[in-house]
């Protein structure tokens, strides 16, 4: 009963809070949050059984199949997590490998968001279980195509429903049987090439450009340290953009079918009664802009908006084109103090894993089995608070190259 009341009372106060929450573009990343530039490529779902998911790189002209859609959506989700209140209207709200969240609105009474999902064939997790008729279903894998397989669209990519052209989700915007629903995702205002966080105390967020430019855009309110249970990322790969949403970035240290990462999360979201578990966690980073009167950075661009997504195939280097295809990926690095850049540690919490195994190594040449539980209502132990300790720098590599798979006579990408 108690459990239930502290939920309680925390949904109670979260419209409160976040009406006093002042988010909003610090003067240093206005650049990034720019108009965006030309479409990339676009995605369309065709709400039916047996729908099309497909993709197109030419304005619509020509399809690539991606996809089908096993289960229409024929409803909304009127109160969207939390942090889909801060993604734009008609819009994108969460990039993920086991989800993607389509804004429509804030709820008028709530503020909360109101959204539908595309989910990945198997058993939905996070923001979109038990969602049933509010999700289209598919029977593309987590991981894959759309759900960062290379076709994942950003936060914030704009959505359109196809009649008489493509035009935005109307507020009152409930999915329908027959339904098209067009995604496009489109060019940054400015290319990035990797964004990096000094993970300390007051450390240094600094954005590089293509060019050798180097700017200083926000500060780390508290580093990362440790790793949680983030189920998600059971379809990343280790190094690895799990999730984006105007709340968070979500980075696995685990491989494919395990669990383990951690996340990167803004100063307002940090402070929301939903996720007070944040304030003592070790397990997620906090982050927010360069003077504590400036706005915090929910739904902003580069981190929150615009610019990540999962994008990952295990099966990149058996092909032809690998380089381009490995350039085409957002890929995630750290550094020890004193050392040189190096991948991501791999580290899963296994509740099989003995309590006092060596951990030397920490992962950064073989897998280390943190020993934890998997439920999500047991308090993590040990290792798992302080599995990164010793990572003075992570770094997020964004894509060099741009990657379209050739059409191939019934393959489906």
């Amino acid at each position: 009963m108690r459990v239930l009341a502290c939920t309680l009372a925390a949904l109670a106060l979260a419209p409160l809070w976040a009406e006093g929450l002042h988010t909003g573009v610090s003067p240093e990343v206005v650049a990034e949050n720019a108009e965006p530039g030309p479409e990339i490529f676009r995605i369309r779902v065709h709400n039916t059984a047996g729908g099309l998911i497909e993709v197109s790189r030419d304005g619509g002209m020509q399809w690539l199949e991606a996809g089908h859609v096993t289960t229409p959506a024929t409803a909304v989700n009127p109160a969207g997590y939390t942090a889909s209140q801060w993604a734009q209207d008609s819009a994108m709200a969460a990039s993920a490998a086991n989800a993607l969240h389509v804004k429509i609105a804030n709820h008028p009474e709530t503020g909360r968001g109101i959204v539908f999902s595309l989910v990945p064939a198997g058993i939905a997790v996070g923001a979109a279980q038990g969602r049933g008729s509010s999700s289209i279903a598919t029977d593309i894998a987590g991981g894959e195509g759309i759900f960062g397989g290379g076709l994942a669209p950003q936060v914030n990519s704009p959505v359109a429903i196809e009649r008489d052209g493509l035009q935005p989700l109307p507020a009152d915007y409930v999915p329908s049987d027959g339904d098209r629903i067009v995604i496009r995702v489109l060019e940054p205002p400015r290319r990035i090439a990797w964004l990096g966080f000094d993970n300390s105390f007051g450390g240094l967020i600094t954005a590089h450009y293509p060019g050798g430019e180097e700017k200083i855009i926000g500060t780390v309110l508290r580093p990362v340290v440790g790793i949680g249970r983030f189920e998600g990322t059971r379809d990343a790969a280790p190094g690895r953009i799990r999730a984006n949403h105007p709340g968070v970035i979500d980075i696995s240290t685990s491989p494919y079918g395990q669990i383990g990462g951690f996340q990167i999360v803004p100063s307002g979201h940090a402070d929301s009664p939903e996720v007070t578990y944040i304030r003592t966690g070790t397990q997620w980073m906090v982050v927010g802009p360069l003077t504590a009167t400036a706005p915090s950075w929910e739904g902003v661009a580069p981190l929150f908006s615009g610019y990540l997504s999962p994008s990952y195939r295990p099966d990149d280097l058996s092909h032809e084109d690998w380089m381009r295809r490995l350039l085409s990926r957002a890929q995630v690095q750290v550094r020890f103090a004193g050392e040189e850049w190096e991948l991501m540690p791999r580290i899963v919490i296994d509740p099989t894993a003995p309590a006092d195994v060596d951990t030397e190594d920490r992962g950064r040449s073989g897998l280390w089995r943190v020993h934890g539980s998997l439920d999500a209502h047991t308090p993590l132990i040990g290792d798992a608070h302080t599995a990164l300790a010793g990572v003075s720098h992570i770094r997020i590599l964004l894509p060099r190259a741009e990657y379209w798979p050739e059409p191939i006579e019934g393959a489906i990408w």
